[in-house]
């Protein structure tokens, strides 16, 4: 009796150990990347007070990737040395700090510039530190439905920011978001002072990973990354642009996230169903994904736009998860220093997108800046083939942990 009883304890807090996992790589997650799905929402608000251009909004959003790119390498071997738990608090601590120093002291430009590269570092270090967290506390039959969850916190964060516009920004100020942005970081930063638990140990610390594929992995991602990037910066600005009002767009966003959430959980769960759907699924949704940024220039009216917005979501901004589950099922030995260099990949697109594609915008109009994004997408579905086959025959020697179910 009292062997069964353990076993059920055990089992039970097994399950809490999950629930907490999951929620604190996710919360982790959507807060990193709060501060420039913010930036993006409220720059209507932000340009009008503090005074600066669409391409200066642009070289923000582009500091902010940078410095999350610069971080994420680093941030993966810090994770993988500390062990995920710490890792994730500690990026929450600095990101939090980001977004209340934004609300209270973002009077300048430069300023604002300053703020955004310090939570940029710390969305670079979240990524590693979130996964690492995932691999060791999520059952690995269901890892998969997880991470989409997991992912599922970039449209969190849109749908946060986009319904900021109306609820925040025209009501008591785009500073007010920030501010109760930087609260939610509190739970994290609590959880993380919590005793080291086995299961949250570092990996081992000389772990390898086959660097090569990742490479072409991080390079596959980061030319993803720049139709969703620049969704992030320049998508209610579009929107308004094509005539619809800043309350409407938000809206639309709102919406289009929440779809978005739904299939990245969905695209996820595919792929815990086999492994071989992976690299499949991955260079169809960007594929997809190319062909609703086209049509993201073509459109002006509300119902239009909400499909449209939807396709992208769920194709060319729906594949991160699926991503990052197919690098730590093929690396089990070092997941956060794997989804650190591939990770590098889903920030850079960030760097190079919102900059280019402000300016594109400044010479030829939002139609233009959206074919380019198309573009961009279709040269990712063709890396994330190739990348994505290199992998597995790289690791074809060892059995993932989604074959060895």
């Amino acid at each position: 009796m009292s062997e069964s009883r353990a076993t059920v304890e055990d089992a039970a807090g097994e399950r809490r150990s999950a629930m907490a996992g999951l929620a604190v790589s996710t919360t982790s997650i959507a807060l990193g990347a709060l501060p420039v799905f913010l930036l993006g929402a409220l720059a209507v608000f932000i340009r009008e007070e503090i005074g600066f251009s669409e391409t200066r909004l642009g070289l923000v959003a582009s500091a902010y990737y940078l410095a999350s790119v610069l971080a994420s390498v680093p941030g993966g071997r810090f994770c993988e040395t500390v062990g995920g738990r710490r890792a994730v608090a500690s990026s929450a601590l600095v990101g939090g700090a980001s977004m209340l120093a934004i609300a209270l002291f973002a009077r300048s430009y430069e300023t604002l510039l300053a703020l955004m590269v310090t939570a940029g570092i710390a969305n670079g270090a979240a990524l590693p530190a979130s996964n690492l967290v995932m691999t060791q506390r999520i059952p690995v039959r269901l890892q998969g439905a997880a991470f989409g969850v997991k992912q599922s916190s970039g449209p969190i964060s849109t749908l946060l920011a986009g319904a900021s516009v109306p609820l925040v920004g025209l009501t008591v100020g785009w500073r007010w978001a920030f501010l109760l942005a930087a609260l939610a970081t509190l739970p994290l930063i609590l959880w993380g002072r919590g005793g080291q638990r086995r299961r949250d140990r570092p990996a081992r610390p000389g772990a390898s990973v086959p660097v090569g594929p990742l490479v072409v992995l991080a390079a596959a991602a980061a030319t993803a990354v720049v139709g969703g990037a620049s969704v992030a910066a320049f998508y209610v600005e579009s929107a308004v642009a094509a005539g619809v009002e800043p309350g409407p767009a938000g809206t639309v966003l709102a919406i289009s996230s929440v779809v978005g959430i739904g299939c990245r959980i969905f695209w996820g769960a595919m792929g815990d169903r086999s492994p071989r759907l992976h690299v499949p699924l991955l260079t169809g949704l960007l594929a997809v994904g190319a062909a609703s940024f086209v049509l993201m220039g073509q459109v002006s009216t509300p119902v239009p736009l909400l499909a449209v917005t939807i396709l992208a979501f769920a194709s060319g901004w729906g594949w991160p998860a699926l991503f990052n589950y197919a690098i730590v099922s093929r690396t089990p030995s070092a997941p956060g220093l794997a989804t650190g260099i591939a990770g590098t990949g889903l920030y850079a697109g960030g760097v190079v997108g919102p900059p280019l594609f402000g300016a594109v915008v400044e010479t030829s109009g939002y139609s233009a800046a959206w074919l380019l994004v198309a573009a961009s997408a279709a040269c990712s579905s063709l890396l994330m083939h190739t990348g994505g086959r290199w992998l597995e025959r790289a690791v074809s020697g060892e059995a993932t942990p989604a074959e060895s179910r």
